[in-house]
């Protein structure tokens, strides 16, 4: 199933700096993947069901790639979902300048909950720190 969903994502080859700060030689384009939610369903099944021996109270992602797939998640697992928004501070600089924050509502309600923090994809892992 893995080799599959790998076939769904266009992936690029060259010299690519990530958001973390991290340098890469291999993109992948996921806002085609995530044109068709149909298609992800089988994989969000699989990930629910692994996902579920954790017992997770919520799911989280950030408010980009990251909250549809978590949003997705969430419904199958019949659990609360929250999101994270970008905050990038103007004279951080280096490895991982920017940060994803709860938004004010939200924290209350995640508060002591067990969350399961999920991400399109996760490479240096700069939207779920």
């Amino acid at each position: 199933m893995q080799h599959e969903l790998f076939n769904l994502l266009a992936a690029r080859n060259g010299h690519f700096r990530y958001e973390s700060g991290y340098h890469s030689d291999l993109w992948l384009d996921l806002d085609l993947l995530l044109l068709h939610p149909q298609t992800l369903r089988p994989y969000v099944s699989e990930l629910a069901t692994k996902l579920a021996r954790h017992n997770p109270d919520a799911i989280c992602g950030p408010l980009v790639g990251g909250a549809i797939i978590a949003n997705q998640l969430a419904a199958e697992m019949n659990l609360e979902f929250y999101y994270t928004e970008r905050f990038v501070r103007p004279q951080r600089e280096g490895l991982y300048p920017a940060e994803y924050r709860l938004p004010k509502g939200l924290r209350q309600p995640i508060h002591g909950k067990n969350v399961a923090i999920v991400d399109d994809v996760i490479s240096a892992g700069s939207a779920v720190r």
